[in-house]
Order: structure tokens, then sequence, then C-alpha cells
């Protein structure tokens, strides 16, 4: 029997649950910030305490005497929870605190690639002073403004989208060091770029990266792209392990990135990057390129949610996801352990209403498990509470409804039927999937070569 710690309460953690418990002969223990439904039901012992305290999920291993850990949010890898699991003698699936900076500060992310000449980094300026990054704002075109520490995928605003004018930018800069948005006091100033972005997910056993199906997140929070950036409305994959608007040497660019960032931090550190690598990438094209390729919009340290939920439930079945987390701890994971089905995928969140400004919470719901199940579709419980045998909503995102079919637009169908077994003051993007975006984001791309050649082409009438 193998008895597996798992950290965490989202749908990302609902979804590595269930991808654990698949295989034979293995015990769950969930260390827990609220009480999922789906998780306990999984688990043969669940607790709710502090995931971001290393010493209460030291405890926690010590009571159940689990082999090993797997940590799903970024907060308690920040935090050190994989370092007091390994400090225990056993492997965790999740790096260090000194590996985990990677995401939990991006000052260090921009600078690690700087320094080893990695490719697909933009033009960045890092600042801890208000009055330097109010004089490199007023002297440079569109940017990107991100607090250095985590904000939960909300920290970041852009030139145009949000943040209309300069002193916009400069009012949100003072914001972010003045009030120590993302714990760290420091911002990253980026170029804007200008492309689709995309998530890679990687297995990472130390020296190793394995690549798994590319996947489109969405975070705007409202339809065809609107209103203020989410922890990820939905997402979706293909069936051929692309997406429509990426090619196989624009995934393998991708995962030579990260395969050169597990090197560098290996150098940096001195110590091996184990777990799950998530690259945040944008097709963009630079002022000098004369097509768009991928750059780094930021890494994170662990499974990307939603993107967990469209590539663990179409792995094959005779891939074992808990001897993959196994040889990961111990360093020895081969690309013949996993398999993915080819299938697509759509997932799409229902959030409270109000999401994500003013977010109703408290609220009960009712779901009906077992008719998603019988319309195709997988159904894994994000940030809810259990009060009184109900489930309860809080003021983030509620329940993922994961559709998987022979085509996107299968998929798409799957997930959107599967809400109607939902009910409550909840709300979703009905566009997430659907052929209308898939085209946008298509032309987008084909758009960004067209202007290329304009400008490369001569006009009449010019010398």
């Amino acid at each position: 029997m193998t008895r597996v710690l798992l950290v965490g309460s989202g749908a990302r953690e609902h979804a590595i649950a269930s991808s654990l418990t698949k295989s034979p002969n293995v015990e769950l223990y969930a260390a827990m910030s609220s009480r999922n439904p789906g998780i306990m039901k999984l688990a043969k012992d669940s607790r709710v305490l502090k995931i971001t305290d290393a010493e209460a999920v030291s405890d926690y291993v010590n009571r159940t005497q689990v082999d090993f850990g797997v940590v799903g949010p970024e907060a308690p890898l920040v935090s050190g929870v994989a370092d007091a699991i390994t400090q225990l003698g056993i492997g965790c699936v999740g790096p260090t605190r000194k590996l985990a900076l990677l995401e939990g500060d991006k000052a260090f992310c921009r600078e690690l690639l700087a320094k080893h000449d990695i490719e697909g980094n933009p033009t960045f300026k890092v600042f801890t002073d208000a009055p330097s990054a109010e004089s490199y704002l007023r002297k440079v075109g569109p940017v990107a403004i991100k607090p250095a520490g985590l904000t939960g995928g909300k920290g970041v605003k852009v030139t145009g989208e949000d943040l209309p004018t300069k002193q916009s930018e400069i009012a949100y800069a003072r914001e972010i060091l003045q009030s120590k948005i993302g714990g760290v006091g420091k911002l990253v100033v980026e170029e804007r770029l200008d492309g689709e972005e995309y998530t890679l997910q990687a297995f990472v056993d130390g020296r190793s990266v394995h690549a798994m199906p590319p996947v489109q997140d969405h975070k705007r929070a409202y339809e065809d792209d609107l209103g203020p950036n989410t922890g990820g409305m939905g997402s979706y994959s293909d069936r051929d392990h692309l997406l429509p608007f990426i090619s196989k040497q624009d995934l393998e660019t991708s995962s030579q990135i990260m395969v050169e960032v597990v090197n560098a931090l290996r150098t940096e550190t001195g110590e091996e990057y184990k777990g799950i690598l998530y690259g945040q990438f944008m097709l963009a094209r630079g002022s000098n390129e004369e097509k768009p390729s991928p750059k780094l919009i930021e890494f994170n340290c662990r499974f990307g949610d939603p993107e967990a939920m469209n590539v663990l439930p179409i792995l094959t079945d005779d891939t074992d996801f808990v001897q993959v987390c196994e040889r990961i701890t111990d360093g020895n994971l081969s690309p013949k352990q996993i398999k993915f089905r080819p299938c697509a995928t759509v997932c799409k969140y229902l959030v409270p209403s109000g999401y994500p400004e003013n977010a109703v919470a408290g609220v009960v719901i009712s779901v009906d498990e077992d008719a998603i199940e019988r319309d195709g579709a997988r159904c894994f419980y994000a940030s809810v509470d259990v009060k009184d045998g109900r489930i309860v909503t809080t003021a983030s995102r509620t329940i993922g409804l994961v559709g998987i079919g022979d085509t996107i637009a299968d998929a798409e169908k799957i997930s959107e039927k599967a809400m109607s077994h939902v009910r409550g003051p909840l709300r979703h993007r009905t566009d997430i999937g659907t052929a209308a975006l898939l085209r946008k984001r298509i032309e987008h791309v084909r758009s960004l070569e067209t202007r290329r050649q304009l400008i490369d082409t001569p006009q009449a009438g010019t010398t």
C-alpha cells in the first residue's frame, strides 16, 4: 500500500487526487485549507489546516506516515512546505523554497533568464522605489506591470487594457510598491507583447523535463476576453497535443526554454528541481523578428488551475500517476511512463455572482455529480466549503466542469451541457472552446505575420 499526502484543496488538487487514486493500492491523505467534497470523498483521511504552515504539515505527515507528498498550490511551496516534507526523509513532488522563487519572485525569474541568456525573455526592468519606476514609465511605450510576488494570477496590468493612461501606469506602480502587493516590495515592468498565450506544463525529475499537451487558459472574467484578470475562467486542449495557432517547432522551442531554466536553477542554487514546471508562454513577434516565436510570460512551480484539469484526465489507463510521482522524487522518470490519450478537452469554471470584484459568498449550491458523469463530463470542486452536509460557495471560483471529446467542439458541447446539473447563483464564460473564439485566436496570430509583411513591403510611390 502506497500512502500519499496531497496538500491543497482547489479544483487543481481535486484533479490530482482523482489521478492519484486511480492507481492500485493507494491511500490518499489530504491537508486542505477548506473542505473540498471531491477530495474528501477520495481520501482515507483529510485535515483542514493552514497549508502554508510547514510545521503543521510536517505534524500531519508524521501522524499519517505517508510515503511521499504532492504539493498543489504555489503558496505552500514558497513557504517551504516541500523543504519540510523532504527533511522528514520522504520525497515531494514540488520544489523547495529556494527553487520556488522562480514563481514567488518574478524579478528572480527574469534575471535568471537574462543571466543565462535563455531565449524568449522580453525586455524588462525591476524597481524597488516609486520615483525610479515613474521616471522609467514616462520614457517607454506600452508595458505590462507586475508585482514581483504572488497575487493569485490577478496582479498583472497591461497598458491599453487595464491601464488606459500613463498616469494610471504610474499610479499602479506606486500602489504595488507602497502597499507591497505580492509581499515582495518589488515590481517588474516588461515590454507589452502582442500575441496569443498558451501554457506548457512538464514533469521534472531534477534532470529531465517531460512536457504535457499544451493548453490555452482564459484569464479575463467576461465573454470575449473582457473584464479584469482572474485566476482563470477556463481552458482547452486539442487532440493532436498542439493548439490551433502553434506549431511543433513552437512547442519544441518552449520545451527547450524549460530545460535550460531547470539547468540554470541547478547551477544557481545547487538544488535539483523535482515537481511540476508550468511555463506561461506567448506566441508573439519581437521588433526584429519576421514571424512570431515563443516568449516567456512567467513560470509557475506547480500544475496550472485550470490547466491541470485538461491534462490529468487524459492520461492513459496504463499511465500510473503514482508511479510517475515516485519517479519524479527519486530522479528517474522515463518518457515511456507518461502517455496521453488523443482527446480534446474544454474546461469551464462556474464562479459566484459578482466574481471577481464583488463575489457573493456563503451561498448553498447543489451538484448532480451522477448526471454530470452521464453527460461525459468531469466535475472538479474548487473554492467551496462543506457546512452541515451542504456545499457552500466562497468568494473565489466554485467548480470546474471538463468535457472530453474527439474535437474541441465536441468537448465544448459536453462541458456546456453539464452546466445544467449545477444549481445556484453561479455564472460561467460560455464562449470558451467555441469555434468563434478559436477563430479569433488563429486570426490574431496570422495578423502578427501580416503586419510584419506590411511593414517590410515598400508602399507605392516611395523609394
